[in-house]
């Protein structure tokens, strides 16, 4: 059975495709690992994303299925691994640092940040700021699947701009203006446990790789469906 990332989907391993690493230079955004087939668009033009190229404000990484990039801000403060089947703009890459994710998965590590800076993630659905967490998201058909793995993060939803904060390391699902949760009680009634291993690399410097199976994926699609019609 193909693994998924936790939550949802394919998951590869290095080994499979040519990649590389490299450090980020302090307070500028640099790719640092790629593997499978990843493109940079900027503006009219579209190149292949390799490991030392920055980042632009405006820029848009686009991956194919089963290909990673891994994006650095500072040696120490931000880290985001743009996962398989993903679309993700660069918006201001400047202290208080905006992306958007038109689709696909992405799990994102912001350290702890310094008095004026943060980090906000967009959807179709929501925004997300944080200020020092861990988080993952994946866009499936029209919810928003965010996991809320370390730290706090401000949900902001698009439709109605209702603003909450989980308390603890939920999975909240949106859709259009409805977000719910899946808490760790939700996923052990169908048989899945809760666990923070979304990479789809090994040795990701995000963290631990997925062993979640398909259908294990397909069990809390149904179940974030059911709860979002209040059933």
């Amino acid at each position: 059975m193909k693994k998924l990332s936790v939550l949802f989907l394919l998951g590869i391993t290095c080994v499979l495709f040519s990649c590389g690493k490299k450090e980020a230079d302090a307070g500028k955004g640099v790719i640092t690992f790629v593997v499978g087939n990843v493109t940079l668009e900027r503006g009219s033009e579209k190149s292949k994303a390799e490991v030392s190229k920055e980042i632009q404000n405006g820029d848009i990484l686009v991956t194919d299925e089963g290909a990673t990039a891994t994006i650095a801000f500072g040696e120490n403060a931000s880290l985001l691994e743009i996962q398989s089947g993903s679309r993700f703009r660069f918006d201001d890459i400047k202290s208080d640092k905006k992306f958007f994710q038109e689709k696909g998965r992405s799990w994102i590590l912001s350290n702890k940040l310094v008095k004026g800076e943060g980090l906000s993630l967009g959807t179709p659905t929501t925004t997300a700021g944080v200020r020092g967490t861990k988080f993952y998201t994946s866009i499936v058909e029209d919810m928003t699947f965010i996991c809320h793995c370390q730290g706090k993060v401000e949900l902001e939803n698009s439709s109605d701009h209702s603003k909450m904060i989980p308390e603890s390391d939920y999975l909240t699902v949106t859709k259009g203006t409805k977000t719910i949760v899946i808490d760790k009680d939700d996923l052990l009634k169908i048989g899945i446990p809760y666990v923070h291993n979304h990479s789809e690399v090994s040795d990701s410097p995000v963290g631990e790789r997925t062993n979640m199976k398909l259908e294990d994926f397909l069990k809390i699609q149904d179940l974030a469906k059911k709860k979002l019609a209040g059933k």
